[in-house]
């Protein structure tokens, strides 16, 4: 017989151990580490043992991933309840920048608002392709890139190497919220943006409930 055959008999019929069970102790089997022959009982405590510790390890991570969500949302929970308190588009932007400073370490953030609100740099002018930069984003960007006009909102870029694009909209773009790193690693192209969206929509029903009410052609005088 083949050994495929005997592997796919042995498969069909797992009682064959029970009516020769003295084979799993008299087979000897070579030890995956040392070399030294091992019953195919002790192999398979062997496995177990192998299979427990990837387990315990996967948990340990599990657990390691959940502690950091449970941060994250804290931090996000006081953006939340800070942007609620803001009463005007300076209090907002003010305190949006102080959260990401000291809640999320990231020092290097700019702000740029569509509709004109204010005299900062969060309301000049931005340019018909980086508005339809912003529009076409279906979720935060991350990565190494960033628009070339985008990029110059941070003055001096040279020791920058990561950057997130957050676009501030739902049914309308609003305007966009631009992050960026010295780590290269901070913020690239596969992480996962769930968080940075959820921002991006924290800040984007701030800016709807402060931004003065668009104009229409037909608003009476």
């Amino acid at each position: 017989m083949k050994t495929e055959e005997i592997a796919r008999y042995l498969a069909a019929h797992p009682e064959f151990f029970e009516q020769f069970p003295h084979l799993l102790t008299d087979v000897r089997i070579s030890h995956p580490f040392d070399g030294r022959a091992i019953s195919i009982a002790e192999r398979q405590i062997l496995n177990l043992r192998d299979k427990v510790a990837l387990l315990e390890t996967k948990l340990s991570e599990l657990i390691q991933f959940g502690e950091e969500n449970d941060i994250i949302s804290i931090k996000l929970q006081r953006v939340a309840v800070t942007l609620i308190s803001a009463n005007d588009i300076a209090a907002l932007l003010q305190t949006l920048y102080l959260n990401l400073g000291e809640d999320f370490a990231i020092p290097h953030c700019a702000v740029r608002i569509w509709r004109p609100a204010g005299e900062g740099a969060e309301f000049a002018a931005a340019s018909e392709a980086v508005k339809n930069w912003v529009d076409n984003m279906p979720h935060p960007q991350c990565g190494a890139y960033l628009h070339p006009e985008a990029l110059t909102w941070f003055g001096d870029t040279s020791l920058l190497r990561s950057y997130a694009a957050i676009p501030l909209k739902n049914h309308e773009t609003h305007g966009v919220l631009l992050l960026a790193s010295e780590d290269p690693q901070r913020f690239y192209p596969q992480m996962g943006t769930l968080y940075l969206q959820r921002l991006g929509e924290l800040i984007t029903a701030g800016l709807q409930r402060l931004l003065p009410p668009v104009e229409t052609p037909w608003t009476a005088t």
